[in-house]
């Protein structure tokens, strides 16, 4: 019977640099001997990370694979070199250790000389990972000012290639095959007066893609169209990490002073001038006020933009005769890469088998679709009605009044422990463990309330859109199911399948239609086809 404790190590690094991942190898070279050394002891495995930050664990596959092996009882001890290899979060290295102690494991840190078996070593482990979770902060504020510095001075950080330029060691060179493409896009947005979604089409059919290698979309374009640096303009620091244990981002709107938004003028070599730029920016926005109110600009079809695949989820567009007699729609995906999958240099799947569809069958469709919520608009406004009394019914609202008193009583404890510590009560160190304690169950606190106000304003939201809903549905008792103006209004998207089925969705339900139909030539007549929807069903969106 074998008795040896079985014994396992963790090791990280947070870069890739050829040094740290030397002493990666170093590390775990030194732990397979030491726990060999010991002849009670048996190796269950080192484990290890590489190029991970040790502010969360989230993305630590070694580590969360060590915790797994734990639980299913393959561990015993745990070693690892210090505190802020295991963990730079207080809170993270806490739980974690008290996890394994549960399930009767030790974590010893060989060179804090804390071995969590004993008495003391929660507590020395507190002190430890608030010591290492604070130099986690103050790194992240020395690269940030490092960055900043960088930035001011011209540095870009960011993606190594956009369309039109490449990003080298923090400058921006011009790729002028590519810029050639940057250029035919503007010129039809603000020459041409084409629109995004009309832009990706015709870049698709003239056989250009994406850095990626995919087909152009419209938001690609959009996307396109705003990015500054075409102009020569560099703006950076758009986006900021709001906390450095979670690396969480958010918009930056500047109000920060130490994570300013950074912008240089004429920064590097611009593919389209000034002038151009800026009549593209007007053009959006007058474009985009006309969108918000319901008027979607360049639409040359009633349903432009708003037809998808349903089978890989490319737009389709209009494709042979340009009649309405014989025009049909088909999957951009195959009209441009063919019906056999594969993948393409890129790593990016392209091709599709499904079917084109012709305009005729979406007009009887959505024709379909208007009549029949004329016919069941009492039964749809009173379903809706049902979820509003639902919503009602079963929102629970928690009073956060005892939860404020309960932060200001924590906070209340927060300044008697300073007082404490000024008379010589209690150490500096007591003191950073007790506020740490204190600062954790505020933010637990103040998370509830908030989570409560989330929930609140959510239940508002959707009680005031059902409620919008129900007001336009009373207005389809009169409207003109043959209007392509009505079609264009009322329209979100409509999703195509290769098996005479076609999804509609509409802005002014929640819900979506779901229709089988039938194409069959009209007797008597020559080669004349009609349309006929077999069965409509209800879906979710």
């Amino acid at each position: 019977m074998n008795n040896k404790t079985k014994v396992a190590a963790y090791c990280r690094v947070s870069t890739n640099m050829e040094d740290q991942l030397n002493s990666l190898s170093a590390q775990i070279k030194y732990f397979t001997e030491y726990i060999s050394e010991h002849e009670d002891w048996e190796l269950v495995e080192v484990y290890y990370d590489e190029g991970i930050t040790g502010t969360s664990v989230k993305k630590r596959d070694g580590f969360n694979r060590m915790i797994a092996d734990s639980e299913d009882g393959r561990i015993d001890l745990i070693l690892t070199k210090e505190v802020s290899r295991f963990a730079r979060n207080t809170v993270d290295t806490l739980n974690y250790t008290r996890k394994l102690s549960a399930l009767n494991i030790g974590v010893i840190f060989m060179n804090d000389g804390i071995d969590t078996r004993e008495k003391d070593g929660e507590l020395r482990l507190t002190i430890m990972s608030s010591i290492a979770q604070e130099e986690s902060r103050k790194i992240s504020e020395r690269v940030k000012w490092g960055m900043r510095r960088k930035m001011e001075n011209g540095y870009v950080y960011g993606y190594s290639h956009l369309l039109g330029y490449r990003i080298k060691e923090g400058k921006i060179e011009v790729i002028p095959e590519e810029a050639e493409i940057v250029r035919h896009i503007f010129h039809k947005y603000v020459y041409e007066g084409k629109g995004s979604s009309i832009i990706a089409n015709e870049l698709n059919a003239e056989g250009y893609t994406s850095i990626k290698g995919a087909i152009f979309r419209q938001d690609s374009v959009i996307r396109i169209l705003k990015n500054e640096k075409y102009c020569g303009d560099l703006v950076q620091w758009k986006k900021v990490c709001t906390d450095y244990l979670t690396k969480k981002k958010a918009w930056n709107d500047g109000t920060n002073p130490n994570v300013p938004i950074v912008s240089i003028q004429d920064h590097h070599e611009p593919i389209i001038s000034r002038e151009v730029f800026e009549a593209a920016q007007e053009l959006l926005s007058k474009r985009g006020k006309k969108s918000r109110e319901g008027r979607k600009y360049s639409q040359h079809y009633w349903h432009s933009s708003r037809v998808y695949c349903g089978k890989c989820g490319s737009p389709f567009g209009i494709t042979g005769r340009k009649t309405i007699k014989n025009r049909c729609l088909r999957c951009i995906n195959r009209s441009k890469y063919g019906t056999v999958q594969k993948m393409n240099v890129n790593g990016v799947m392209v091709g599709c088998d499904n079917r084109f569809i012709t305009e005729k069958v979406i007009n009887t469709c959505m024709k379909y679709v208007l009549e029949h919520i004329q016919n069941k608009r009492d039964s749809i406004s009173e379903q809706l009605l049902a979820d509003i009394k639902f919503i009602q019914e079963t929102a629970t609202v928690t009073d956060t009044k005892p939860l404020q008193e309960r932060i200001e009583k924590i906070s209340e404890k927060k300044r008697n422990s300073v007082d404490l510590m000024l008379e010589g009560i209690i150490s500096k160190d007591d003191l950073k463990v007790q506020v740490n304690q204190y600062d954790a169950e505020i933010a637990e606190l103040s998370e509830q309330i908030a989570n409560n106000s989330d929930i609140s304003r959510y239940h508002q939201k959707q009680l005031e859109a059902i409620r919008g809903y129900i007001a336009q549905i009373n207005q389809t008792e009169n409207m003109d199911t043959d209007s392509f103006e009505v079609y264009n209004s009322m329209l979100k998207k409509i999703v195509v399948y290769d098996n005479s089925t076609i999804d509609f969705y509409l802005s002014c339900i929640p819900f979506g239609f779901h229709l089988t139909y039938r194409n069959e030539r009209i007797p008597h007549t020559h080669n004349i086809w009609g349309v006929t929807v077999e069965k409509c069903e209800i879906i979710s969106e």
